[in-house]
């Protein structure tokens, strides 16, 4: 299988000749914080499903234009009134058809009805669901809009999937639609554990799409739909597209071919537990630094981040800008609470492994690692929990 990399030069060498350079000035491309399609990574860089699939048509199109992240509804008003724009992942529908002009589809997601666990709520049909009290609804989000086209009256419309998911939990309303595929990192940024979630009825499919300025020239969208019919093609009958590829790559973890050594990790874990027993706060703005050994300037997927017993991080020496941030409940991209079981595990057992999925530094998907922790006394005679992670290996 050729890698996202080969595949996306071969893409460019054929196509280098293709730029569209907007009449105004550079295309402004928006989006929203909606794993794992956008979302900001642990060092804020905008990435994601949908996201690597607009980067690489970016590149093709030649336009260095940057990603800005904003709320649903602000960058939903901003490209229906500024000319020059494009929002993603929208989901197209005929209320939405005459309001911008189109470029996909780049990807979709499964919409279910959820209720509280324990609510006993039961939903065989849209019928049943008019009969609640109230549905909780993103603002200008397409499920707010489809429930509105089947005649639903009973919505109680919020700023974001987050205060939906709240209000679920605290019973102020009886149901949320909302997408599956990310679901438990909206439940749990509600600060909501998901397993007190339950989904009770599936609604529809939303495909994904590029929506620009209704402004925008019918041969610039001409050329973005020829790109993403570009990436999607095979040079042969059993090879993978570039957009399946990146598709995939966020549906199914993948190995690295690159593996730290484990004997590496356990190294640095055990010289950083000595280094914070001895000296804890001069060791932790060492690893907040950067300064190595805790960051590897070669190895940028080989770093130290250090947890109190409460889950908070305390060193981080890849993004230090998380540090002091309680991360409890906060799962993977598979929903996984790794953090939470790190801990725990660490408490319980003094050393130990756990499993997870993550982003790789400069690479495009998510990816199997597995992180080596210790439990630590520091010079300070507080708790934490020294971790060192790799990403795993097709082979293990």
């Amino acid at each position: 299988m050729k890698t996202v990399a080969g595949l996306l030069l071969a893409v460019l060498v054929l196509t280098s000749g293709w730029a569209c350079v907007a009449p105004d000035g550079k295309m402004r491309i928006i989006t929203e914080d909606n794993p794992p399609y956008n979302f900001p990574d642990e060092r804020g860089n905008i990435t994601g499903q949908s996201t690597e699939i607009v980067r690489s048509l970016m590149s093709k199109m030649g336009s260095d234009a940057a990603i800005e992240l904003m709320p649903w509804s602000r960058g939903y008003d901003t490209v229906q009134n500024q000319p020059n724009s494009m929002i993603y992942s929208t989901s197209r529908m005929p209320f939405r058809e005459q309001m911008f002009k189109w470029v996909g589809p780049i990807g979709f997601a499964d919409e279910w009805f959820y209720a509280k666990r324990g609510s006993n709520i039961k939903v065989s049909s849209l019928d049943d669901a008019k009969k609640v009290k109230s549905i909780a609804v993103y603002k200008d989000d397409s499920n707010q809009l489809y429930l509105i086209e089947k005649g639903f009256t009973n919505l109680d419309v919020s700023e974001n999937d987050v205060q939906c998911i709240k209000k679920l939990n605290e019973g102020k309303v009886d149901l949320w639609l909302g997408p599956s595929q990310g679901f438990a990192f909206l439940a749990y940024e509600a600060g909501i554990n998901p397993a007190e979630i339950e989904p009770v009825s599936y609604v529809r499919r939303a495909d994904w799409y590029l929506a620009f300025n209704r402004q925008t020239a019918d041969t610039t969208i001409g050329a973005w739909q020829t790109a993403l019919d570009e990436m999607k093609k095979r040079d042969k009958p059993d090879a993978i597209s570039v957009y399946d590829d990146i598709i995939t790559s966020y549906a199914l973890p993948r190995y690295t071919a690159d593996s730290v050594a484990k004997e590496a990790v356990i190294q640095l874990a055990e010289k950083t537990a000595g280094d914070i027993a001895a000296d804890t706060a001069g060791t932790l703005r060492k690893i907040n630094a950067g300064q190595s050994p805790y960051r590897d300037k070669d190895r940028p997927d080989l770093y130290v981040y250090v947890f109190d017993k409460y889950v908070t991080e305390a060193a981080n020496a890849n993004n230090p800008s998380v540090v002091g941030r309680n991360l409890k409940g906060v799962p993977d991209m598979a929903g996984r609470l790794f953090r939470d079981n790190i801990v725990e595990g660490a408490l319980k057992n003094g050393t130990g492994w756990e499993d997870y999925v993550f982003t790789m530094p400069g690479k495009i998907g998510l990816f199997y690692k597995s992180v080596c922790y210790k439990l630590v006394t520091g010079s300070d005679g507080k708790q934490y929990v020294v971790c060192v992670g790799r990403y795993k290996d097709k082979q293990e």
